[in-house]
This record gives structure tokens, sequence and C-alpha cells, in this order.
């Protein structure tokens, strides 16, 4: 503030120009869109129920004992 208080008027006014013009850019541009974050645990949920596996090797033990 002390620079401007001591700044050439000319110097004031494109300034103020400046600032001026990119608060009217900023009210004109469209706002932002804001995207929630998906909920993973809550479709993991939804598809599994409470079915936990203790680990992946058990399931693919599994599989494999359905080939042979």
């Amino acid at each position: 503030m002390a620079e401007l208080k001591n700044a050439p008027e000319t110097l004031v006014l494109e300034a103020y120009g400046l600032i001026l013009s990119l608060k009217e850019k900023a009210e004109s541009s469209p706002s932002l869109v804001v995207h929630t974050q998906p909920d993973f645990l809550a479709r993991q949920h939804a598809l599994f129920g409470d079915l936990v596996m203790r680990d992946s090797q058990d399931l693919l033990d599994d599989l494999r004992s359905d080939r042979f």
C-alpha cells in the first residue's frame, strides 16, 4: 500500500486497470466443476458384502485347483 501511495498516478491507474480486467475475467469465466471422489469401499461392500479373503493366495490356489 505504501508503494501505491508513493507511485506516480499513471502507474496507479495502470495497476487499477489491470486489477479491474482480472476481476472481470474471473467473474466471466465458468466456475470450476467439483467432482466428488468415488467411494470404493462402499462399492466393494455393495458387491461383496462382508466377504473378506484372508489372502489372495487362497483365491489363486482355489482357481488353480479348478483347472485340474
